[in-house]
């Protein structure tokens, strides 16, 4: 894939018509900048902890290498474990791994996390989380198909330290089929009825939180492990470099290697920390305000009351996802900036158009801050994107009836150059054919159509997506089956509320 050099400093943004002026006003760069040193103490207590541990083995041992050993244990049986470690068990990961061992320390930190991160905020609305909810479940096209084809492709144009965070820790570069089906599943996890109030019917925690809580847990763990080892491994780097100053030309360098690079290369100061709390609001937009935006683009009719609905449920996951408060009181309560009670219970005075549109603010200032020219960035945004068209290409050709007699893999292509502005398509070198663009007229037709007939009929309008998801589901399937013969973990499956109003099942 060729490096686009020509990049825009300030390309157009995907879907943006608001001035910048008020876009200034609500979310002032110099205020957004001064959340790039901030993490996640909360989580981030545990990992420190485990690289310090990492630290006195390499004393003992004399091996630099041993440093993030069981951090990177952890990372490991966090991923392909997926639940999170309890506190309370001689075995945290459960009875497979009877040989894992977590010290006192790590115990009491993991339960201070669990302990504070299981509580809701005081200005969740329930009602507005369930109409949220059910615009997800009425509208299957917005778990994967703008998932795909909208929501990560943006993120991809984040060169600021965002698309070297998932080329560093191999989310979607070599690892595409898993992280991509586990990322639709979280979604669906959080999106289903009760989910921040239903505790699991099975849990690996002695004391269980709610199903749509846990999942999100654990991906706040994992943010924090990798955030974590990212910023050591560059840090270390450039302590050891700096030990080189006068090393002789002819002697080998001892700096320590991350995935074939040094590791005072792999991060700059610039970036802040690694998934910070900027990127993680960015992350949100992508998935709150640019959800909103792909739904109406492709025809579906919004009222207020959902667009207010699906905001909150978002904002309500970015809290339990450890993004700090204050941003979020700003996006769910965009006239006061701060929550408002009446008789001890939220008051959410605003309309759904006035979030969606502090949505997009955020999400405008976002990417003015973090596009980037530099042509190592704009390639990284480049090989993410190809690998993920490549893939779900490969699934369309792989699992629809015909499929490799007709160039179904092309659908990824056609459907990110219909949702994406041309300077997206530009940083992410995605080219569309002349076919593609007269396809895009056509499928445009066609959703507002659906859009038109999807409230009387949402059966019939529903078809194609449904289809979609059946081809997913087999995928979702055969991703973790493999896994489960490797670690014994079993897939739950797409939640059976959305597989009955999906047509998976009867």
């Amino acid at each position: 894939m060729s490096t686009t050099t020509n990049v825009p400093l300030q390309p157009k943004i995907t879907a943006i018509d608001a001035d910048s002026q008020f876009v200034n006003q609500t979310w002032a760069a110099d205020y957004l900048e001064s959340f790039l040193g901030k993490g996640d103490p909360l989580a981030d207590k545990i990992m420190d902890i485990l690289y310090a541990e990492g630290r006195a083995l390499a004393l003992q041992s004399g091996n630099p290498a041993d440093r993030p050993g069981p951090i990177l244990q952890f990372l490991s049986l966090l991923i392909n474990r997926m639940v999170i470690p309890d506190p309370e068990s001689p075995h945290p990961f459960g009875e497979e791994d009877p040989n894992y061992k977590m010290s006192d320390d790590v115990r009491q930190a993991l339960r201070e996390f669990l302990a504070g991160a299981r509580n809701l905020p005081a200005w969740v609305d329930f009602d507005l989380v369930r109409v949220g909810q059910k615009l997800f479940k009425d509208n299957p096209i917005i778990a994967y198909p703008l998932l795909a084809f909208l929501s990560l492709p943006v993120l991809y144009t984040c060169g600021r330290g965002g698309t070297e965070v998932l080329i560093l820790t191999d989310q979607i570069n070599t690892k595409v089929r898993r992280r991509v089906v586990e990322t639709g599943a979280l979604i669906m996890q959080v999106m289903q009825a009760d989910s921040f109030t239903k505790l699991p019917e099975k849990s690996n925690l002695t004391n269980p939180v709610p199903i749509g809580i846990e999942g999100i847990l654990r991906v706040r763990l994992l943010h924090a492990a990798s955030r974590t080892v990212i910023n050591e491994f560059w840090q270390d780097g450039l302590r050891d470099r700096a030990a080189e100053a006068n090393k002789p030309a002819d002697q080998p360098s001892k700096v320590r290697q991350y995935h074939g690079m040094s590791a005072d290369q792999m991060w700059k100061k610039e970036f802040g920390l690694p998934i910070n709390q900027q990127y993680l609001a960015g992350t949100l937009t992508t998935f709150s305000y640019i959800d909103l935006f792909g739904l109406e683009k492709l025809g579906v009719i919004l009222s207020d009351e959902e667009k207010k609905g699906y905001m909150h449920v978002w904002n309500v996951f970015g809290y339990v996802l450890g993004i700090d408060e204050e941003l979020l009181l700003r996006l769910d309560f965009p006239r006061t900036n701060q929550a408002v009670y009446e008789n001890g219970a939220p008051v959410h005075a605003a309309t759904g158009k006035e979030m969606e549109t502090a949505g997009r603010a955020l999400y405008t200032q976002l990417m003015k801050l973090n596009r980037s020219a530099d042509a190592g960035a704009a390639n990284g945004g480049q090989v993410l994107t190809k690998s993920l068209a490549d893939y779900l290409g490969d699934v369309l050709k792989r699992r629809v009836p015909l499929g490799k007699y007709l160039p179904v893999e092309r659908l990824p292509i056609v459907m990110m150059g219909l949702l994406l502005t041309d300077d997206d398509q530009k940083l992410l070198n995605i080219k569309t054919t002349l076919m593609d663009k007269l396809l895009f007229p056509v499928i445009i037709l066609f959703f507002r159509l659906r859009g038109v007939v999807q409230k009387t009929n949402p059966l019939l309008v529903n078809t194609i997506a449904n289809l979609f998801f059946h081809y997913m589901e087999q995928e979702n399937s055969a991703v973790y089956d493999e896994l489960e013969q490797k670690t014994g973990v079993r897939y739950s499956g797409i939640p059976l509320e959305f597989q009955q109003k999906w047509g998976l099942v009867k």
